[in-house]
């Protein structure tokens, strides 16, 4: 389920090729998940089997800093989950219109796949399938344990099988193509300026490769959320992690290296959706039409996982007093009625905003958090160094600090790389917040937000222990 989280298969990967070129882009998927994914699995290992509830990483905020910045940690993980939710269905489409194009000469361009659209057809087709994906959502349907494991394999296949057909026809050679970034996309780039302006070093457009490459090698912080179903999640969790590490490694460089080695695609042609010709090109229409399959099922089953844990958060945030208790409203099916209509409505305004700068937003938002919980670890590993913890890393504090250094760098980079846009969207996120954490806290004359539960700042040793916290 970590795996099926972060990754869940190549499909999104492709901008990363269109804005950095073959080499840079399989470079970026060997160096990164060591400075990313590693120590990310990491302190989710330690603090997941310290703390095994299902608040996950708010857990270990709450505990490092209190109830205020634990709501702002947790608001930022739910607002980021919900931008992503957004992408799901402007990915699928996008497969799907690529495939329909093929390699068609004159759909390769700006104006190909969902942009070929007008804004309202758009919209409408966008919106109505995320509406209609969250009623069957409202109506119970959850995706977890032995089903993602169903829908990963499903969603891996096309891609096992365009490895095994397309190995034979690699040219190693093209694996160390250098990028060429055309003129109008240099200038672009600049001009959707933020703190750093010069978006372009050279010939890699770094605000969409590394917003990409974050995106698709980031959340192994969600595993937390499971801690509390887990036996010996001293044992199980370290295991899961760096088999999830593996998985997530392989599911994105295998394909990489295939579909730029046994094709002759150019680095243009490569944007959301693409892998669909890829596999065509190599095995036949078939194949493509298999991928097409593979992203709509691997897409619903993300959008399905990821709204679940959205509305649920808001209903767990409800029930602690964090935020109204009008979201802690479960319907006659048991799900949570007004988060998944809050969320529902969030991506609808959303989805009329293209694939790269939701993953920007998203990135942004997840940055945050995940920025929170780092610095959580470290000040519980000072000020809670006698806290059990059937795992720990085996390093001190300050091997710890220098292990965090390089992800810790290079997110704020990331953040640094965004747009004015994408700041002000975040500067507007942390307003709402405030204005709704105070205004719990004036309405709540008994029980202020973030009241805590009569377990907190308890360690947590195992599953029965950890049943029915949030």
């Amino acid at each position: 389920m970590t795996f099926y989280s972060v990754s869940g298969g190549p499909f999104g990967v492709e901008p990363t090729i269109h804005a950095a070129g073959a080499f840079y882009t399989l470079l970026g998927f060997i160096i990164m998940p060591f400075v990313w994914c590693i120590p990310e699995a990491l302190v989710t290992a330690e603090l997941g089997s310290a703390y095994p509830e299902a608040a996950g990483g708010i857990a270990w905020v709450k505990e490092a800093f209190g109830g205020r910045t634990a709501f702002v940690a947790g608001y930022f993980t739910w607002l980021s989950g919900t931008t992503d939710n957004a992408i799901y269905p402007v990915l699928f489409y996008e497969y799907l219109m690529h495939h329909v194009a093929g390699d068609d000469d004159e759909a390769e361009d700006d104006t190909r796949g969902l942009n070929k659209l007008n804004p309202a057809p758009r919209f409408f087709l966008l919106a109505g399938t995320a509406l209609l994906l969250s009623y069957i959502n409202f109506r119970g349907l959850h995706i977890a344990g032995k089903m993602s494991v169903v829908i990963c394999i499903m969603s891996m296949s096309p891609f096992i099988v365009m490895c095994v057909l397309g190995i034979p026809k690699v040219d190693a050679s093209r694996w160390f193509e250098t990028p060429l970034v055309p003129s109008g996309e240099v200038s672009s780039g600049l001009d959707s300026r933020g703190w750093l302006p010069l978006a372009n070093v050279g010939n890699v457009l770094w605000r969409p490769f590394l917003n990409t490459l974050f995106w698709n090698l980031n959340d192994f912080d969600s595993a937390a959320h499971l801690a509390g179903e887990v036996d010996n999640p001293g044992v199980v969790f370290p295991s899961a992690m760096f088999l999830s590490i593996f998985l997530v490694f392989s599911a994105y460089l295998l394909p990489l290296l295939v579909g730029l080695g046994a094709t002759e695609s150019e680095q243009s042609d490569w944007r959301e959706g693409y892998f669909a010709v890829i596999a065509s090109e190599i095995g036949g229409r078939w194949l493509g039409t298999w991928t097409v399959t593979a992203a709509g099922i691997s897409n619903l089953a993300l959008y399905q996982s990821a709204l679940s844990m959205g509305s649920f958060q808001l209903l767990g945030m409800a029930e602690r007093n964090m935020i109204p208790k009008i979201f802690a409203t479960r319907s006659r099916h048991g799900t949570p009625t007004y988060g998944i209509l809050l969320v529902t409505f969030i991506i609808c305004t959303l989805v009329v905003t293209d694939f790269s700068s939701l993953v920007e937003m998203l990135n942004f938002n997840y940055a945050v958090s995940l920025l929170t919980e780092y610095a959580a670890f470290i000040r519980l590993r000072v000020t809670r160094s006698d806290l059990p913890r059937p795992y720990r890393i085996p390093f001190g504090t300050l091997g710890c600090v220098f292990m965090l250094t390089p992800a810790v760098l290079t997110i704020i980079i990331i953040m640094m790389l965004a747009t004015w846009m994408t700041w002000i969207y975040c500067g507007v996120s942390i307003v709402v917040a405030l204005v709704m954490h105070f205004a719990q806290e004036c309405s709540q004359g008994r029980a202020p937000a973030g009241t805590p539960d009569p377990n907190e700042g308890k360690h947590f040793a195992g599953k029965e222990e950890s049943k029915g916290h949030y």
